[in-house]
């Protein structure tokens, strides 16, 4: 690209920076860091751009190599420049393996080194010592990463047919399993710590729903006052947390607040102290095999549960809660990735793989979601989206030529 056709992307990387520096907002920042990104790519030559993705997986290694050698918990505390031979001395290894993977680990902002094999922390040096974080660059190397190595095989045998079937991804095809993924993390507790932690961590600064959704407009304000009735179904809701949030930012709410989820969760969580002062209900549920046990709540709620399973899976789960909504009351509310349907972000795409491999799942985008949504009769009320990662909400009703029937 010549200097000249660089200077309009330029103006906008100035515009977007000074809007963020105005004000401060997750999305003018994450707008100035797409526009830095754009100018980047202009920059570098078509070669250097393919060779620089091509070798990101030994970034990746380097990073992992230095949190089993402890070199984060040491420099995230340093107040003064740390030599390689201190770092080499943590497990005792060799100096030259360890400045030639602090090499990559400070090209990719993991620490600073201020003279040559001197090191000092930087920001994500310091995150790099929470249990979270650790948890995402473990799972995605240890166990995604493998998988994704094998998934243009699997592709191949498969004639490059969109992954659909959740006991047949990448991760049982890498594996040579027959189980699901999340039967798969059950079978190995280390692997099931690991990914754990990296949901905690990519879930753990999102704000709760009830926090940015309007829901005394939208949940509230025509709910029934019937105590006795259900105002939100948490379909596959784990221990609760949502639920719980709920409560505590809606605790006049009417009706029942009612968490669903398969057997072997309700029985640890049957007769938990937080649940039972929230008034919270436990409901053995299994949304594939089973019909909607409570009929008529106001709101029908899923997190992160239609990404885990292709359209002809997720058209199952629908059509069971479909059939115990009441027309011109009841919604359905999912907290979801909701992709653009054009020039989506390389996060958005990132994940979208990464539940492709693992349980050929899959993040839609707004045309997919409707067209989802309108194959079993619901209708799109409204995309809700807020500023940062792309997370939002989709609320939808049953479509008039439903409600009738």
């Amino acid at each position: 690209m010549s200097p000249e056709s660089i200077q309009p992307i330029w103006a906008e990387v100035q515009s977007s920076l000074e809007a963020f520096q105005s004000s401060g907002t997750e999305s003018a920042r994450i707008d100035a860091l797409e526009k830095a990104s754009k100018l980047t790519r202009a920059l570098e030559k078509p070669r250097d751009a393919i060779l620089k993705l091509a070798y990101t997986p030994n970034a990746l290694m380097a990073v992992k190599v230095a949190h089993d050698m402890q070199v984060f918990p040491v420099l995230a505390t340093a107040t003064s420049p740390v030599s390689v031979g201190e770092l080499a001395a943590l497990k005792p290894a060799d100096p030259l393996l360890v400045e030639r993977m602090m090499r990559l680990c400070v090209a990719f902002g993991f620490a600073d080194e201020p003279s040559p094999c001197e090191y000092l922390p930087t920001a994500v040096t310091k995150e790099m010592v929470n249990r979270t974080s650790i948890g995402v660059v473990e799972s995605l190397f240890l166990e995604f990463l493998p998988a994704v190595q094998k998934t243009p095989e699997y592709l191949a045998s498969t004639g490059y047919q969109n992954p659909e079937d959740p006991l047949f991804a990448p991760l049982q095809y890498t594996n040579d399993m027959t189980e699901d993924g999340f039967a798969w993390l059950c079978q190995h507790p280390d692997a099931l710590a690991r990914f754990n932690n990296f949901m905690e961590g990519q879930r753990a600064d999102r704000p709760h729903w009830a926090d940015w959704f309007p829901v005394a407009d939208r949940v509230l304000a025509q709910a029934d006052p019937d105590p006795e009735r259900a105002l939100i179904v948490d379909i596959g809701a784990g221990r609760g947390h949502d639920l719980l949030g709920f409560q505590s930012r809606f605790p006049d709410s009417p009706g029942k607040l009612i968490l669903e989820d398969l057997p072997l969760v309700i029985d640890e969580v049957q007769g938990a102290r937080d649940l039972d002062a929230a008034g919270i209900v436990p409901v053995k549920y299994n949304f594939f095999t089973e019909r909607q046990p409570v009929k008529g709540s106001r709101v029908y709620y899923f997190k992160n549960v239609m990404h885990d399973w292709s359209d002809d899976k997720a058209r199952i789960i629908l059509n069971h809660v479909i059939e115990a909504m009441e027309p011109g009351y009841s919604k359905l509310i999912m907290e979801e990735y909701i992709v653009p349907d054009r020039n989506a972000t390389a996060i958005h795409g990132m994940t979208d793989l990464a539940v492709m491999v693992f349980c050929s799942g899959l993040e839609r985008t707004t045309q997919q979601w409707t067209r989802l949504l309108n194959s079993v009769g619901l209708r799109v009320n409204k995309f809700w989206t807020r500023e940062g990662d792309g997370l939002g909400v989709i609320e939808a009703e049953l479509a008039e030529e439903v409600a009738r029937l």
